[in-house]
């Protein structure tokens, strides 16, 4: 009777043996698999569009010896006819933002979005060019003057085409993106006024001055109507002062 009473009392701790071999079991799985990790935890996978360290420097090397000059060239061939320096022209090699900045802007064109009901499909990278005069109009000033530039803009799928966009007012707590061609004019249909979509799609009977400024600075803000373009970053080599 005493072997058949420990034998019996064995077994519960037998199941739960086994039960716990299994759990441990599963668990290592799901770490192999990467299941029921923190999602900061887990190893992000490189962009497709990753290039070598190699392809870069090449790339670079051949701005600066088919455009660079070209540039430089031109910009001097300026300030020999107005007079304006004796110094050569130094060429823009690169623009960046701090990633404080980076990080900012895709929270506030993912906010401008979401209020709009619209799904951000690209960003666009535009080459530019700041005018050769101190301030724009209204007053922001100029800090490289006809220095190379780029801006960046976002991009939403409206008709199976990309367009860059704006936010305008619309219901109470609301947006609505207003669509913006590739050379920058507010996308319209013939006889109607710039198109907006959203929630429900309409059309404006308004055209917003999209320079509008202050002489502190531009304001995204002008009448209800946000602008999504970020500019503004530093620039490398500097001009001569």
């Amino acid at each position: 009777m005493k072997n058949l009473a420990k034998k019996s009392s064995l077994k519960p701790l037998f199941i739960l043996a086994i039960l716990i071999g299994l759990v441990g079991c599963g668990e290592q799985r799901a770490k192999e698999n990467g299941e029921g990790q923190h999602e900061e935890d887990q190893e992000v996978k490189a962009p497709d569009q990753i290039i070598s360290v190699d392809q870069a420097k090449k790339m670079f090397e051949n701005y600066t010896k088919r455009r660079a000059p070209l540039i430089e060239r031109y910009e001097d061939s300026i300030n020999r006819y107005e007079k304006k320096s004796r110094d050569t022209f130094d060429v823009a090699r690169y623009t960046y933002y701090d990633y404080k900045t980076i990080k900012q802007y895709l929270a506030y064109i993912e906010q401008e979005a979401k209020l709009a009901n619209v799904e951000i499909s690209t960003l666009r990278f535009y080459f530019s060019n700041y005018p050769d005069k101190p301030n724009f109009e209204g007053g922001r000033k100029i800090v490289h003057p006809r220095q190379n530039s780029i801006f960046i803009m976002p991009t939403i799928k409206e008709d199976g085409k990309d367009f860059g966009f704006y936010t305008a007012d619309g219901e109470p707590g609301k947006r609505k993106a207003v669509l913006l061609t590739y050379e920058l004019d507010e996308y319209s249909i013939e006889g109607m006024g710039a198109q907006e979509v959203g929630s429900e799609k309409s059309y404006a009977t308004f055209v917003p001055n999209l320079s509008t400024s202050t002489s502190k600075g531009p304001s995204i803000n002008f009448y209800g109507n946000r602008s999504t373009i970020l500019n503004e970053g530093g620039s490398a080599p500097p001009p001569h002062q």
